[in-house]
Formats: C-alpha cells, sequence, structure tokens
C-alpha cells in the first residue's frame, strides 16, 4: 500500500480531491501560506522588518540550493519567473551570425521563445524532431550539434509527455564539443535528482514539483562550466555594491549567482518557495522520487490496460511524475474528471496526471475509474 508522503492535512483544500495536477501547479500548503503572510507583514516593522524579510531569502537561496546537487546558496538567484530567467540567459549569451542553438519538439514557449527572438539577427534554432515511438534519445539531440553549435537548451523533463532525458549523457556529448548545456528543471526540482555539475545553468519555475507559490523564477549557475556570464538584463541587485565611489564608470556585477537577479524580488513568494524547499528537503528527493515513481507506474499500467495511446515512457528511467496519453479532446476530458474530485491537466490533444507527495493508491483507484466513466462519454477511436 502507498501512502501519501506528506498528509492531505498539510495541504489547503484537498479534503475531497484526487489530485494530479501538479505538473501545472501544486497544491496550496499551510506552512508556504504561512511564510508568505509572515514574510509580508514583516514590511510594517521598517528597518528591521526589511532586513527579516531578506534574512528569509537567503534562507531560501540555501534551501533550494539543498535541492540541487552541487549547488551553493552562492549558486541560486531568484527572479520574477522562469521565463525571465530564460530570456536573461538568451540575451546574455555570445554568438556570431551563422551560429546556432539546439533544441528539440518537446520543450515549452518559456524555453525556444527568447532563442527564437533571436533569428533575426543571425542565429539559427534547430528543433530535434521526436521519433515515432514518441522517444527523443541522447544521440538525436547529439546529431543536431556541429562546430557552430554554442548552446543546447533541454529540459530536465518534457512537460508533453513526461520523457526524462538522460542528462549525463547529454552532457557527455556537449562536453566532446566544448558546448555547454542549459537545463531547465521546472517538472524535475523538488522531485529528481538535479546535478548542477553536470550542465551550466539550470533554471526553474517555483510552483510545480517544489510546492512553492508562483512568482519566483529559480537560476542556479554552475560557475565553473560558465565563468563570468553575464546575463541580458540588468537592475540594481544584479551589482554588488550599488553605493560605491566610481558606480557611473561600470557594471560592478555581484561575483555570484545573484547577478541574475534585477530588482526589489518577490519576497513573499521566495519566502514561501524556502518553506516549500524546505518540506520537500525534509522528506528527502530519494524518497520522494521513490514515491512517485511507484504511483506513476500504476497509472502507466492503468491506462495501457484500458487500450490508451500513453506517450509517456514505460522506462521507469525515461519517465519522472507525469503521465500522459492521447485523447482529440483533452481539455473536455480533464473537465469531466475536474466534476468527479480529480484534478489533471488536458490540452492540446492529450491528458497528463501527475503524482507526487500527496498522492496515495487510493488516488490512483479513483482517478482509473473517473476516467472509465468518462471515457464511456467521451470515447477514442483506435489508439494510435
Amino acid at each position: 500500500m502507498t501512502r501519501a508522503l506528506l498528509g492531505r492535512e498539510h495541504f489547503i483544500d484537498l479534503d475531497d480531491v484526487a489530485y494530479f495536477y501538479t505538473g501545472a501547479h501544486a497544491p496550496a500548503v499551510h506552512a508556504v501560506e504561512e511564510a508568505m503572510v509572515a514574510s509580508y507583514r514583516a514590511k510594517s516593522g521598517g528597518p528591521r522588518g526589511r532586513a527579516g524579510m531578506f534574512t528569509l531569502e537567503e534562507r531560501a537561496r540555501a534551501s533550494v540550493a539543498g535541492l540541487v546537487r552541487g549547488a551553493t546558496a552562492g549558486d541560486v538567484a531568484f527572479l520574477g519567473d522562469a521565463s525571465t530567467a530564460w530570456s536573461a540567459v538568451a540575451n546574455g549569451w555570445r554568438w556570431q551570425p551563422g551560429d546556432n542553438v539546439v533544441l528539440n519538439e518537446y520543450e515549452h514557449p518559456s524555453v525556444f521563445a527568447p532563442w527564437l527572438r533571436l533569428r533575426q539577427a543571425g542565429l539559427e534554432v534547430r528543433f530535434v524532431r521526436r521519433r515515432e515511438d514518441w522517444e527523443m534519445p541522447t544521440e538525436d539531440i547529439a546529431a543536431a550539434c556541429d562546430e557552430r553549435t554554442v548552446a543546447i537548451a533541454l529540459s530536465h523533463v518534457g512537460y508533453v509527455t513526461g520523457l526524462r532525458h538522460d542528462v549525463a549523457a547529454v552532457s557527455r556529448a556537449a562536453d566532446a564539443r566544448g558546448i555547454p548545456v542549459l537545463l531547465d528543471v521546472s517538472h524535475s526540482l523538488g522531485l529528481l535528482d538535479v546535478d548542477l555539475d553536470a550542465v551550466a545553468l539550470a533554471i526553474s519555475a517555483s510552483y510545480k514539483w517544489t510546492l512553492g507559490p508562483y512568482g519566483v523564477g529559480v537560476v542556479a549557475w554552475n560557475r565553473e562550466r560558465l565563468p563570468g556570464f553575464e546575463p541580458g538584463a540588468v537592475g540594481w541587485r544584479s551589482v554588488e555594491d550599488i553605493f560605491r565611489a566610481d558606480r557611473f564608470a561600470d557594471l560592478d556585477w555581484s561575483p555570484d549567482a545573484r547577478r541574475f537577479q534585477m530588482g526589489a524580488p518577490s519576497l513573499s513568494g521566495i519566502a514561501g518557495l524556502g518553506a516549500a524547499a524546505e518540506i520537500i528537503g525534509g522528506l528527502g528527493l530519494p524518497a520522494v522520487h521513490a514515491h512517485s515513481a511507484r504511483l506513476v507506474g500504476a497509472v502507466h499500467a492503468g491506462l495501457r490496460e484500458r487500450g490508451l495511446a500513453v506517450t509517456t515512457p514505460a522506462d521507469p528511467d525515461r519517465r519522472a511524475g507525469s503521465v500522459a496519453f492521447l485523447h482529440p479532446d483533452g481539455e473536455r476530458v480533464a473537465a469531466a474528471l475536474e466534476d468527479l474530485g480529480v484534478h489533471v491537466w488536458g490540452g492540446d490533444g492529450r491528458v497528463r496526471a501527475s503524482c507526487h507527495v500527496m498522492n496515495d493508491d487510493d488516488d490512483v483507484d479513483r482517478l482509473l475509474l473517473a476516467l472509465d466513466r468518462v471515457l464511456a462519454d467521451h470515447p477514442l477511436g483506435a489508439p494510435a
């Protein structure tokens, strides 16, 4: 019997819900709400309150670093969201007209859109296509690279099917050609082992597997692989000393990851993320991953037994916390499941269920039984 790692009493309004929506966003957590409220209320404390809020930011930096192997607090920065972080990276990247960046068709717009915008200045953006079986092997990504490739931008776990890339293998292939790997970990941070030593940068949203709120983008910077990088967006928090005498002469970049931070951050959101990261850290990433993997396996098997076209890999090493299947009216299926108290994501011709610390075997049974009812009303043709 697989029981929840974190009981429903820790969450807000989950009493009668089977929650499989974490791939879009995690449910609200009491401790996160309390941290956010406490940080906001500190504003009334004037200088001491402000100092307390920034102390919580430093604590959150350390807590998030604890979820990234090889990272220290000084490697972590907080921006407004992951899209802001990706834009700052793309706009600060050094390249010449005719150079290229390699991505793939499973990437979210937050990852690929900043690079597409640079096409007008002469950057080639290459997209690796999936195979017929929905797989995307490392060798296909490596084959798209050449002597003009200046970066590989890759999601550790793709949001479309839940496919998990072998980051170590991609990193080895990239290292052979001196190509930096830029990794989006929005679907793995707080769930899987994220190894900063294998990549130049890791970027994440705050509101998925970490259990945090909206409003924070996380950057983890490998200063050995990408020394001296200057982001393409800058503000008063990007510099080490805003009051230095010669501050008008040049930019006094912060020596650590805080150079990615531009202005006054969402300190309440950061405090909430810090509280969430401490919860995940307390549970332990190996336990969180093993728990999710057991439930994902049960969901994957149940969907296949129903003859559905499951696009998520069958190999546990090639998937993470989500399972997706094809349906031409995925949004309508998700809405019908919601009416039965089961939250999944649906749209774009598919349905996706995500398993995390709040889920248990009863949730899986409820999902599959509800799906039987819904599919009877919204039948499929032959699986693709």
